[in-house]
């Protein structure tokens, strides 16, 4: 058994069943005589769950991966070149890529039974967003074998200190040693060095303007799709009550009509009333006549 292959079987499961597959993988390393790969076996760190989900996105979603690595390299080198309308345009895509991968990390996750909250999602789009800005983070990614998320300040290159399994399985960048000169040379060097030192200071103050916008573009897509909900709930809302409205308006019609005719009818009663109470009078008197009459009889 190679500790590496190992490596990959581990991290492609889900995470509940890593602790105890990595138990038993290193139980069987040792029970074949080998106590050293056990003891690497048991060292290899459970993943989080957004670095899990991550590495399931690289294994399973990698069109939307490579959308973010590519857009991340345009990104690169339109900043090299000062192309500050394709920075603009490139700026501009980048939501809509990270939101992609994000989504299709989510959607791998719980196709494979593991839910992705919304504080493992940030961090997923963290570490996304790491990979667009650093090539080394996002040669992290690729690896498959990330055990914590990234992030980025749009200025320094990504730590990676302890975010891969095995810290093989990232390539490692030799630095070359200067070779002697003489001092015209070592004066052209200098020189040199200086305006590298100068163009690297122009370059940060740059990231840092465009980390900057990045922050306010993002803030304001935010704001943007709050007021975007607002103005949905606000126009559901007006076309509720504006049913409601209509709906009391036709009930109020009714209403009046109802009290009219009621009006009326009391005033018809009133009417009957008065001519039944003359009637009833007219006959009283003419009952009193006659019963006057009567009496009068011998």
């Amino acid at each position: 058994m190679e500790l590496a292959a190992i490596a990959v079987e581990l991290y492609t499961l889900v995470p509940s069943a890593f602790t105890a597959a990595r138990t038993a993988r290193a139980k069987e390393a040792k029970s074949a005589g080998d106590p050293e790969l056990a003891k690497q076996i048991a060292r290899l760190p459970k993943p989080s769950t957004a670095a899990w989900a991550v590495n399931m996105l690289v294994r399973h979603g990698t069109k939307e991966f490579a959308g973010v690595v590519e857009l991340g390299a345009s990104l690169g080198r339109a900043q090299e070149q000062q192309d500050h309308d394709r920075l603009r345009t490139l700026g501009q895509q980048r939501p809509r890529v990270l939101g992609a991968a994000v989504e299709q990390a989510r959607a791998v996750a719980e196709g494979l039974g593991v839910k992705v909250s919304g504080a493992a999602a940030m961090e997923i789009e963290a570490t996304l967003r790491a990979a667009m800005t650093d090539p080394a983070a996002a040669t992290a990614l690729r690896s498959g074998q990330l055990v914590r998320s990234l992030a980025t300040n749009g200025l320094e290159p990504v730590d990676l200190s302890g975010a891969v399994a095995i810290a093989g399985a990232l390539p490692v960048v030799e630095v070359g040693k200067e070779e002697p000169d003489d001092g015209g040379q070592r004066r052209g060097r200098a020189e040199a060095k200086r305006e590298r030192a100068d163009s690297e200071r122009q370059r940060e103050k740059a990231q840092a303007a465009l980390a900057e916008a990045e922050r306010n573009a993002d803030k304001a897509d935010l704001e943007l799709a709050q007021a975007e909900r607002e103005k949905s709930e606000a126009v559901r809302r007006s076309e509720r009550l504006a049913v409601e409205v209509k709906a009391a308006k036709d009930k109020l019609a009714g209403l009046q009509q109802e009290l009219a005719e009621t009006e009326w009818a009391i005033a018809r009663a009133e009417r009957n009333r008065k001519l039944a109470v003359r009637l009833a009078g007219k006959e009283r008197r003419t009952a009193d006549t006659a019963r006057a009459r009567l009496e009068g009889l011998p």
